[in-house]
């Protein structure tokens, strides 16, 4: 017995000393999907978001990294049962955006299997009275709302509309005195999160409810972040913002950041009488077309870094929303480019940076996810528009 208990010792140390070495080694290849039929990449991409749909975890990684570490972390919660970091990564915007892409392809480009397919996942969500099944506890479930209205609009049935009603009761405990919304309620920071999570969701309620003053809501978010969230010169997007001691807080080159800014100020661009905001969307698209790496997209942090490689969460929303502006057309060129530097030969949007830990403290994972899914589903569903 005193043997086995030893050898069981040396096999997990060595285990521990040779895990890295192996996922640096073999863990990290990824075959892309490198093809000239640009019908066969979206019809993949579809596919794959069809898997996704039908799974009750969530691929985006939720971790600083993929090391020994959050292996065993995992092992420990899957062990003893703990279904919280779950709760926390399902019901959030991951799923959201993957909703929001298959809404698009349904819409968009008459993909009338994604619809049923949608509803039922709905149900994990929502009643059929229009009650959450979820906790609402954070800015990032506002996409939620999004995805409920567009359901509502799309089908008339009103507990759509009520979930979305929901959604906003809950939301609007984060809104401060002066109109500002609050990433999280126990801090008091403006987040550039906030922008891309929150305006698109207010500005399409505001349209529906025909509130001026929710309106108005959304783009105080966006006018504030351009004040006080930008970098000088440039003005590229800022982490956050510290309301108490009223100074900047984080990275001022993460692209997802400038990701989060672009999806808030395309939102009310479109649908907004002030000129300031489809003007600074053309700024942007300027600047950030000189920031683009050799292959032609964005890497997790805009100009000077040594991490080269792709961000697809950044690269994407840039295009998303500039497209949405009608700035940018999606040819098959750009798709095929994409396709070869992202999207693997199962079509799996991949090169995704992981969820960020909190401010200076950024992901170095790089993996499948849904945030990515989703948005190339709605870019490929305009696309041939």
């Amino acid at each position: 017995m005193i043997y086995i208990t030893l050898l069981a010792i040396i096999f997990f140390q060595l285990f521990l000393i040779a895990y890295p070495l192996i996922k640096r080694k073999f863990g990290q290849h990824i075959k892309l999907l490198d093809i000239e039929d640009v019908n066969i990449v979206k019809e993949k991409v579809l596919q794959q978001a069809y898997q996704m749909l039908t799974s009750k975890s969530i691929n985006m990684s939720f971790n600083d990294d993929e090391g020994l570490y959050t292996l065993l972390a995992t092992w420990k919660n899957n062990f003893l049962g703990k279904k919280s970091h779950h709760i926390y990564t399902y019901f959030n915007f991951p799923l959201a955006f993957l909703l929001l892409g298959l809404l698009d392809q349904y819409e968009s480009a008459d993909k009338k299997e994604a619809l049923a397919k949608i509803e039922r996942k709905v149900i994990d969500l929502v009643t059929n009275e229009g009650q959450l099944k979820f906790k609402v506890d954070k800015v990032d479930q506002a996409m939620f709302g999004l995805v409920f209205l567009r359901l509502y609009k799309i089908t008339n049935k009103e507990h759509y509309f009520e979930a979305a009603k929901n959604i906003y009761k809950y939301i609007s405990l984060f809104r401060k005195d002066d109109g500002i919304y609050l990433y999280r309620k126990e801090h008091n920071i403006f987040f550039i999160d906030t922008v891309g999570l929150l305006c698109p969701f207010l500005m399409l309620y505001a349209e529906i409810t025909s509130d001026k003053s929710i309106k108005a809501d959304a783009e105080r978010q966006v006018q504030f972040a351009l004040q006080y969230c930008v970098g000088p010169n440039q003005g590229l997007a800022i982490h956050a913002y510290d309301l108490t001691h009223n100074h900047p807080l984080g990275s001022v080159n993460w692209a997802r950041g400038m990701g989060w800014l672009l999806l808030g100020l395309s939102s009310v661009a479109t649908k907004s009488y002030n000129e300031q905001f489809r003007n600074v969307t053309e700024h942007y698209l300027k600047l950030l077309n000189n920031l683009k790496e050799d292959y032609g997209f964005w890497a997790q942090f805009l100009g000077h870094t040594n991490d080269k490689t792709i961000d697809s969460s950044g690269s994407l929303m840039f295009l998303y929303s500039f497209m949405k502006c009608d700035l940018i057309n999606i040819d098959e060129s750009l798709i095929k480019s994409l396709a070869a530097l992202c999207v693997d030969v199962k079509g799996k949007v991949q090169m995704v940076s992981g969820d960020t830990i909190y401010i200076n403290k950024y992901s170095r994972v790089k993996s499948v996810s849904e945030l990515g899914q989703g948005i190339l589903l709605s870019i490929l569903a305009e696309s041939k528009k």
